[in-house]
């Protein structure tokens, strides 16, 4: 009776594996079968991406597109756009044409130099809307999406420098060619009120970083908004991948945190590097690059004291080193360390009190908790060496 059971209990072990087995090899069979339709498809695709090709729409659109490109390259913004939406013409814009491989390369770029081409214009509501065309075609690969973004990014940016809301903001160097008309700034302004065109153009960056871990652009981009909004923490992390990612990175819109960054790492910050964008204006004349140093200047200019600013210095350890402020009467030096409350700042500023102490140079410092009362904390700063 045992042994029958046992017998039975081993048929039907059997049966199930071999159940088993079958239901493996057909789904091996499903899935080689799946991937020969997949082929089969993507053959078909490919013989319908060459009759798009090969179509005269297509060809006479291509043509217009290089006579575009050609004006844009000379600088002919106005008239390439004239013939870029030409070649929308000839050949019109269909998202089931630019799943495509191919026609979605070439909507792509026509795309993105439009939106080039009205960005030199100062045009930027059309500008980012066709950038957003590029972003919007399915299936564009990582690289794409990047160079896109990107340039929306940048129309923001120009848009926000261009408004120049606050009268001590730097302006750009811009194309001067197309001025802005009162309806485009009133829009502009609007957009930047709600929104905040920084803002905007930080998520622009922000998200090319997240597409692309390993662009250095992307995040100095990143860094650089962070650096305008007063987010210096942030800043000083992006610049940190910046640099890790390329320690030779030209400091492009010379933003004086990311040349700290570099020293405090040991990388050579060329002169020709740093010349830091100034956005304050001193009573001397002076450009310089925050409201407490505009502060500083004016005080050290009304009490006669003649200075030398952002100066080279040849005693330090680092070539590149730079002094805020040189008085040449007392042979001093002096600081202002506007971001001390940010412990990630406070490394550099360790770095340069310490290349002082090294030295043995005379230096007095102010800080954020003093640009409250500055004119006062400079008389107290300046007591040991002259009487005010």
């Amino acid at each position: 009776m045992f042994a029958r059971s046992f017998s039975k209990t081993k048929l039907y072990i059997s049966i199930t594996r071999e159940n088993y087995l079958k239901m493996v090899i057909a789904r091996i069979k499903e899935a080689f079968k799946k991937m020969r339709e997949q082929k089969e498809q993507e053959q078909v695709d490919e013989q319908k991406l060459e009759s798009y090709r090969q179509s005269e729409e297509m060809k006479k659109a291509e043509q217009i597109k290089k006579e575009a490109d050609r004006l844009a390259h000379l600088k002919q913004y106005k008239h390439a756009i004239d013939e870029y939406k030409k070649a929308l013409e000839a050949f019109p814009y269909d998202p089931k044409e630019a799943s495509f491989r191919k026609p979605a390369d070439f909507f792509f770029k026509l795309f993105y130099n439009m939106a080039a081409s009205y960005s030199y214009m100062n045009l930027f509501k059309d500008s980012i809307q066709h950038f957003d065309s590029a972003l919007n075609i399915e299936g564009i690969e990582a690289e794409k999406k990047v160079k896109a973004l990107m340039g929306k990014g940048n129309s923001y940016f120009l848009a926000r420098q261009i408004l120049n809301i606050d009268e001590n903001l730097y302006k750009t160097q811009i194309e001067q060619d197309f001025e802005i008309d009162e309806k485009t700034m009133e829009s502009l302004k609007k957009l930047d009120e709600k929104k905040g065109l920084l803002n905007l153009a930080h998520e622009c960056f922000s998200n090319a970083v997240e597409a692309d871990r390993n662009h250095a652009d992307a995040w100095y981009k990143k860094g650089h908004m962070e650096f305008l909004m007063n987010q210096v923490k942030d800043a000083m992390l992006s610049f940190d991948n910046v640099l890790m990612l390329d320690k030779a990175f030209s400091n492009k819109e010379k933003i004086e945190l990311f040349d700290d960054i570099k020293r405090e790492k040991g990388i050579e910050v060329k002169y020709s590097d740093f010349d830091s964008k100034a956005r304050f204006k001193a009573k001397t004349g002076h450009l310089v690059k925050s409201n407490g140093e505009m502060i500083i200047a004016n005080f050290l200019f009304d009490n006669g004291l003649v200075f030398q600013y952002d100066v080279a210095v040849a005693w330090a350890e680092n070539d590149d080193f730079k002094a805020a402020f040189f008085i040449p009467k007392l042979d001093l030096y002096l600081e202002h360390f506007k971001y001390d409350r940010i412990k990630d700042y406070q490394k550099l500023m360790k770095w340069k009190m310490k290349q002082y102490d090294k030295h043995k140079k005379k230096m007095v410092y102010t800080n954020s908790q003093d640009e409250k009362h500055l004119e006062e904390v400079l008389k107290m700063k300046l007591k040991p060496y002259i009487v005010l």
